[in-house]
């Protein structure tokens, strides 16, 4: 199996591609990939180390036993040439008898059969010569020597068998013996070097399949314990994961068991306190851009790269674009390269400084608008622009005369003493109406059984003198709210209240009236008393509204944006015409008999001491929408 070399450009790691290519993308291991990798690896490196060491030593046993059975094969050689020339006539020719010895013969034949790493088996005389060799076509011809395997073993450890590729495939035994005391000939074996290799296969075999299923092992036990030990961080993960998404109930820990059973309800509660703080930071967010937005001078905040942070209502004109498609946006997509305000703000972005006072003109749709435009850049500690303020203001907006001014304050002065007025008028008309309520009421006592036509104007006197004191008490309202006491109101539960004690007396006259609110709406900050009048003042308006033969009144409750709790009453009722509905909140209009003209802007009133805001829509023949929008209690 070839191994073929990466191109370094064309890894995947690497920083960058070629030139004129993008940088291949960086291959990104999850923790359960890597743990897994980790452990096979580690399996791995003890596997194919203690491999290693296994084959050293069988091959080392397996030298040391080819060793000792050629010794020993020697040595029975060596007893049985002994015992051949013992026993031969001495002027006979040792060698003619070591070469008829059929015993002697049997005995070389056999070693090299049974001995599997033997090759050879002979006896040399001085010179080399074979004189006996288990091939008798051997004997008489000279054979080199090969080097000595005793030698070698006393020189130093036996090399292992991979290394002797390349070196002498044949190594010797030797057994020297004499006679008659003087050098005679030499046991000579020849080990065969391919034959001790091919007996170390099936140890090499079994080791490696052994190696192979401890790797496979491995990677199981890995997979298995990943499985296992990760459960814990990919559940921690997966919180972070909705935490970075906004989804703040996270974690569901009853309390701390382990190590991560600790983090898990940490966690937890860090989801509860980022919940609590977006809230907050959210309500407070909508109350600054609600006030913000009622300024008439525009405000823009940029960073340090030009992006827009914040943009209140008033620079929709001289940008030319809402102001939620201007926040988050860049300069350059905000202002036109030949707006006149473009270059102010880049100088003081990259310069640091600003402009004061600086009259600009900026073409709109009705004809170029002046603007008095001031940019304040922001420095840090290291003396770095961080970004800058943005201030335009509308010079018509300003161009108004002292005497427009004395004017305003004596109107405002006019105003206040009238409103003093009414209020005291208000309280002395109220004085003479409980006093002829107590006197009707004295009359009808007094005149006891008294004819129809008189009981009938009492009534009628009685019935008018409360109606007009109802008319006083709501106008009271209207004018001297009084205090509001703010506590966190539920909306669902109050509307529930209101529909269920309007539904019995509507019911008879046709008219239904269903409550659809939303279980997951959070309390408003409000008067509960002052809201539960201004409700029951609209669902009462949307039951009048109806024709004679009923109509149906839906309540709804939602939550518009994720601050602001909106409530809508919708009816089937006659509805009002477009001319009339701007005047709907107007004092004294009414479009009902006998009505006061009080109670919609009583509404309006309350909805704007809670800093909401009210919406009419209604189409004629169809019926009518009241949306009301309060901004969501914060300090739960």
């Amino acid at each position: 199996m070839s191994e073929s070399k990466a191109d370094p450009k064309g890894s995947v790691d690497h920083a960058g591609g070629p030139e004129g290519t993008s940088p291949a993308p960086r291959i990104r291991w999850s923790l359960r990939a890597r743990e897994i990798a980790a452990l096979s690896l580690l399996t791995l490196a003890v596997v194919a180390l203690m491999t290693v060491v296994h084959l050293y030593y069988s091959q080392q046993l397996l030298w040391s036993a080819t060793l000792r059975e050629a010794e020993l094969v020697a040595r029975q050689v060596y007893s049985q040439t002994a015992h051949t020339l013992g026993r031969t006539d001495p002027a006979a020719d040792p060698w003619r008898a070591l070469r008829n010895d059929r015993e002697l013969r049997e005995l070389l034949n056999s070693s090299v059969g049974y001995a599997s790493s033997l090759l050879y088996a002979m006896i040399a005389d001085q010179t080399g010569t074979a004189m006996v060799h288990n091939d008798p076509t051997r004997e008489g011809q000279r054979v080199p020597a090969q080097p000595n395997l005793q030698e070698l073993t006393a020189r130093h450890a036996l090399p292992p068998l991979w290394q002797l590729r390349d070196s002498p495939q044949i190594y010797e035994v030797t057994l020297p013996f004499n006679l008659d005391r003087k050098p005679f000939g030499t046991v000579r074996l020849g080990i065969a070097v391919p034959l001790v290799r091919a007996q170390l296969q099936d140890t090499l075999r079994s080791t490696l399949l052994l190696a192979a299923f401890a790797l496979l092992a491995a990677l199981a036990v890995g997979v298995a314990l990943s499985s296992t030990a990760l459960q814990p961080i990919r559940k921690l993960a997966e919180d972070m994961e909705l935490l970075r998404r906004g989804q703040f109930d996270v974690g569901r820990s009853d309390g701390p068991k382990d190590e991560f059973g600790k983090l898990a309800y940490q966690l937890q509660l860090l989801g509860r306190q980022m919940q609590s703080d977006r809230t907050r930071i959210a309500a407070e967010r909508w109350q600054f851009q609600n006030a913000v937005d009622q300024l008439e001078d525009g405000i823009m905040f940029f960073d340090a790269t030009g992006r827009v942070l914040f943009a209140n209502r008033a620079v929709e004109l001289p940008v030319g674009k809402p102001a939620q498609d201007v926040v988050h946006a860049r300069l350059e997509d905000v202002l036109r390269p030949e707006h006149p305000l473009r270059p102010l703000v880049r100088k003081a972005l990259e310069t640091g400084e600003g402009s004061r006072n600086v009259t600009v003109e900026i073409p709109a749709e009705t004809g170029p608008v002046r603007f008095l435009v001031s940019i304040f850049p922001l420095a840090s500690e290291r003396h770095v622009c961080d970004g800058a303020i943005l201030l335009l203001r509308d010079l018509q907006s300003v161009a108004v005369s002292a005497r427009t001014f004395q004017s305003l304050i004596q109107y405002s002065a006019q105003l206040a003493a009238l409103g003093q007025v009414t209020s005291e008028v208000t309280h002395d008309v109220r004085n003479p109406l409980h006093a002829m309520v107590v006197h009707v009421a004295f009359l009808k006592e007094r005149l006891g059984e008294q004819p129809p036509d008189v009981r009938r104007s009492l009534d009628v006197l009685d019935a008018e003198i409360k109606r007009a004191d109802s008319v006083v008490t709501r106008y009271m309202q209207l004018v001297r709210p009084g205090d509001v006491s703010m506590k966190p109101v539920d909306v669902n539960a109050m509307l529930q209240e209101v529909s269920a004690l309007l539904a019995g007396d509507w019911q008879a006259k046709g008219v239904s009236i269903t409550f659809q609110p939303d279980p997951g709406l959070a309390p408003v900050l409000g008067d509960e008393e002052m809201l539960r009048r201004a409700f029951m003042n609209i669902v009462l308006n949307a039951c009048q509204a109806m024709p004679d033969g009923g109509g149906q009144v839906t309540i709804t409750t939602g939550l518009e944006g994720y601050d602001v709790a909106q409530i809508v009453v919708t009816d089937t009722g006659v509805g009002v015409p477009p001319e009339e509905v701007e005047r709907i909140f107007g004092m004294y209009y009414t479009t009902k008999p006998g009505g006061s003209g009080i109670g919609l802007p009583l509404v309006r009133r309350v909805v704007d001491l809670h800093r909401g805001e009210v919406q009419f829509l209604s189409t004629v023949g169809r019926g009518t929408s009241v949306i009301i929008r309060l901004p969501l209690n914060v300090e739960r």
